[in-house]
């Protein structure tokens, strides 16, 4: 079944201590969601969040997760396992299972960055 959801149809949450999330694509089972809000079969999560200036998530890692970060909007730094890189429009961000991330809006505006996560199936290696 093909969905289109816009994300402005989304209620957001607030996570990572600071990002604004609108949970646009949950994978299938996900609680407390209906078919069309999870439909995702391969991945676990396509979001969108919002960080307003001079703002830092928290720093944390998944243990069977990897993301991309894609900047749509905005500038900041991503740390990640201890190094911090500077990010602008357009840049995507891979980060692999077990890598300690935060993102880190350093500017004065609100930066905007989509979020796919992915369950890795065999994350031991």
């Amino acid at each position: 079944m093909t969905v289109i959801r816009n994300w402005k149809d989304v209620v957001p949450y607030i996570g990572h201590d600071f990002a604004i999330i609108w949970p646009i694509f949950r994978s299938v089972g996900w609680p407390d969601k209906t078919a069309d809000e999870a439909p995702l079969l391969g991945m676990d999560g396509f979001t969108l969040h919002r960080m307003q200036g001079g703002q830092a998530g928290d720093y944390h890692d998944h243990a069977s997760k990897e993301q991309v970060y894609y900047i749509i909007r905005g500038s900041g730094q991503m740390k990640l396992d201890g190094e911090v890189f500077d990010v602008t429009e357009g840049d995507a961000i891979h980060i692999p299972a077990k890598v300690m991330h935060q993102f880190i809006n350093n500017s004065n505006d609100w930066c905007e960055h989509l979020l796919i996560t992915a369950d890795v199936p065999d994350s031991e290696s």
